[in-house]
C-alpha cells in the first residue's frame, strides 16, 4: 500500500509539473524520482551486507515451557538497517510441515553483533530443527524491501517431557531381577556403599563426569570409571519402537512421555536399568545403562538422536523380544509389560492423567 501511494504521489507531481510548468513542483517531482530510485537500490545493498546466524546456546528445554531462541545479526554496511524481518521455520524431525515464525529487528552500522530473541513454546517432546529461511530488509520509510534466502543455518533443540509422579507398587528387591549384580572387588567399601568395579575406555553414551582423570592424563586416552552398588539389582527394559503405519508427532510425544516418566520414577528405587533400543544409524540394537536420576536426561537426549522408530520388519530382524519374556517392555502402541504380565495400555490423548492418577502393580 505504501509503495502504491508513493508512486501515485510522484506521478501526480509529474503531471502537475507538466501542466503548470512550475519550478517548485518540477523540483519536487525530480526529488520524488530520486527518492524512489535511492530506496530501491538501498534495500538491495543492505540485504547483501546484513547476515544472520544462530549462535551456540542452551538447546535442551522442557515441553510447554517458554524458551528463548537467540539470533545474531551482523551489518557490514556503513548505514544502519532500520528494520529487517527474519522468516524462521520450526519443524520436528520426521514432520513434513512446520511452523513459520517471523522476527522483526534492527541492526546498527558496522557493529560486531546485534542480538535478537524470539521466544517459543514447544508443544511436543522430541527434536525441533530451527532453520533461518529468508532475510528481508526494508528502506528507512518502510516503502520498499528486498529479501534473500538463507541456506544451511539451522540448529536442533531437544524438547524433554515433563515427568509425571507415578504410583508404583514395586516387588521386594531381588524378585524382579534377571541378573544380580556382581559384588565389588574392593575390600574396603566406601561410605556410599559403592566402589569402582573397573576402568575402561570411553564409549559413546558414557558420562564425562565418570572419567578417571589421573589415569586419563597419564595415558592420553579417556578412561571411564564403572561403579557398582552392593545392594543394586539389574533388570532389562526393551523399547519396541516399531510401527505398522508411520507415527505422527503426537504418537511419538506420547511414547516419550511414558518412557521419561517411567524411568524418572523407577530411579527412585535402588535399581540399575539396562535399556535396549533400536538405533537407525547403526541399524542394530544398542544398550544404555541407567544408574541414577541424573542419567535419565542424558539417556533421553541420546535416545532422541538415535532416531529409534522403524518398521516392524526392520525391528524384528534385529530384536526378537516378546512381551511374555521376563523383562520390562514398552512398545509404540503404549503397551507396558513386565515379567510377561500386561501392566497397562495408555491412550495418547490422556496419557498425562493416566500416568499421575492410576496405581500400577508390578508384583
Amino acid at each position: 500500500m505504501k509503495k502504491f501511494l508513493a508512486i501515485l504521489i510522484i506521478g501526480a507531481a509529474w503531471y502537475f509539473a507538466g501542466m503548470n510548468r512550475q519550478p517548485t513542483v518540477m523540483a519536487a517531482a525530480v526529488c520524488g524520482v530520486i527518492f524512489v530510485v535511492f530506496s530501491f537500490i538501498l534495500t538491495r545493498i543492505l540485504k547483501r551486507r546484513l547476515s544472520a546466524d544462530l549462535p551456540d546456546q542452551q538447546n535442551v528445554v522442557y515441553k510447554n515451557s517458554e524458551a528463548p531462541l537467540i539470533i545474531h545479526t551482523h551489518n557490514k554496511s556503513r548505514l544502519p538497517v532500520n528494520r529487517y524481518r527474519l522468516h524462521i521455520l520450526m519443524r520436528y524431525k520426521g514432520e513434513q510441515d512446520g511452523t513459520v515464525r517471523r522476527l522483526n529487528g534492527s541492526a546498527g552500522s558496522r557493529v560486531q553483533d546485534d542480538t535478537a530473541t524470539l521466544y517459543f513454546t514447544a508443544p511436543y517432546s522430541g527434536i525441533i530443527t530451527v532453520s533461518l529461511l529468508r532475510l528481508r530488509v526494508y528502506d528507512y520509510f518502510m516503502i520498499f524491501s528486498s529479501s534473500r534466502k538463507l541456506r544451511h543455518i539451522r540448529r536442533d533443540f531437544i524438547i524433554l517431557p515433563i515427568p509425571q509422579e507415578m504410583h508404583l507398587r514395586m516387588p521386594p528387591f531381588g524378585s524382579y531381577t534377571n541378573q544380580p549384580v556382581a559384588e565389588s572387588n574392593s575390600d574396603k567399601p566406601g561410605d556410599d556403599h559403592s566402589e569402582i568395579r573397573l576402568v575402561r575406555e570411553y564409549r559413546n553414551g558414557d558420562l564425562i563426569r565418570h572419567m578417571h582423570r589421573n589415569y586419563s592424563a597419564r595415558t592420553e586416552k579417556i578412561w571411564i570409571k564403572e561403579y557398582q552398588k552392593e545392594n543394586d539389582f539389574i533388570f532389562d527394559l526393551f523399547l519396541d519402537t516399531s510401527f505398522d503405519t508411520p507415527l505422527t508427532v503426537e504418537d511419538k510425544d506420547a511414547f516419550y512421555e511414558l518412557l521419561y516418566s517411567l524411568l524418572y520414577n523407577l530411579m527412585n528405587y535402588d535399581v540399575i536399568i539396562n535399556i535396549r533400543y533400536y538405533e537407525k544409524r547403526s541399524g542394530g540394537m544398542q544398550t544404555y545403562e541407567l544408574n541414577s536420576k541424573d542419567d535419565v536426561n542424558d539417556f533421553t537426549v541420546h535416545f532422541f538422536r538415535a532416531e529409534p522408530f522403524c518398521t516392524k520388519e526392520v525391528f524384528s530382524s534385529v530384536c526378537s523380544v516378546a512381551p511374555s519374556d521376563g523383562v520390562m517392555l514398552i512398545n509404540s502402541s503404549l503397551q507396558w509389560f513386565f515379567n510377561g504380565k500386561h501392566i497397562y495400555t495408555f491412550r495418547k490423548q490422556t496419557i498425562t492423567q493416566e500416568l499421575s492418577r492410576r496405581y500400577f502393580d508390578l508384583l
